[in-house]
């Protein structure tokens, strides 16, 4: 995000570095010299150490990248182990519901991830059961984008809040790599994923509430009162990637 500005940074630094080694060693012995160049010395040690600290938080402290993810939905949200997320239920283009799910990865390399709904009552669905809804897919390093499921939701429920049990779990293929965001989610719990014995599913699917979650959080989903009914219209889930964080050549 600030690749150019620390480059230059870099180079002054220098140049600083460099001018300050000449006042202090070769314009003759430490104790000695005039009043402009000790004023030279003085000067220089100064832009060195203000510009060394500055480029130190500069290159180990702040952001490569921006939290897009608190820009879309607040300061409050999730996370499994460096990937963010938010669930929220809106309306789309032809004003039927679709539970979307805004994430963002916080690290540099790509991610897999899973997220587990479990309705604690009446609630919407994906499908015709209303049964657990499971959410896995990948994201890139530094991602943000939103998953988008059509749902279908009860006349009744329809300007009500559903209560839902919430865990998830990511793994990192190829670790995490270096940290692009520092704003932390909140600790969801996880569910039980079998990484290494199964080839991992992607999509939106309902499953039985048969699936083990540990230490789930409870989450409170408005639903939007205007709500078309869905008709035979697909069901598909889609993945619509907003910002790339990492460009692989």
């Amino acid at each position: 995000m600030h690749e150019k500005r620390n480059f230059i940074l870099v180079l002054v630094f220098a140049a600083v570095t460099i001018w300050a080694i000449i006042t202090w060693m070769a314009s003759g012995p430490i104790g000695q010299g005039e009043i402009e160049i000790w004023t030279q010395r003085v000067i220089s040690l100064a832009f060195m150490l203000g510009l060394g600290g500055f480029l130190v938080r500069a290159l180990w402290f702040t952001d490569r990248l921006q939290d897009q993810l608190s820009e879309a939905v607040g300061s409050i949200y999730y996370e499994t182990d460096g990937v963010c997320f938010m669930p929220l239920v809106r309306l789309d283009a032809s004003g039927a519901a679709e539970l979307r799910l805004y994430y963002q990865n916080r690290y540099e390399n790509p991610a897999h991830v899973v997220v587990h709904l479990r309705p604690m009552g009446e609630c919407f669905s994906v499908g015709h059961q209303g049964e657990d809804i499971h959410i896995a897919f990948t994201c890139g390093g530094g991602d943000f984008g939103i998953i988008h499921q059509p749902v279908r939701v009860p006349a009744h429920l329809r300007g009500e809040v559903v209560d839902l049990k919430l865990a998830a779990a990511s793994r990192y293929p190829r670790s995490h790599g270096g940290r692009m965001r520092s704003h932390e989610g909140i600790n969801c719990g996880t569910v039980r994923v079998d990484w290494a014995g199964a080839a991992f599913r992607l999509g939106v699917h309902e499953t039985s509430d048969e699936v083990e979650l540990t230490d789930p959080v409870r989450i409170h989903l408005a639903i939007p009162r205007a709500v078309r009914q869905r008709g035979s219209e697909s069901m598909q889930w889609r993945q619509e990637q907003l910002f790339a964080g990492v460009l692989i050549a």
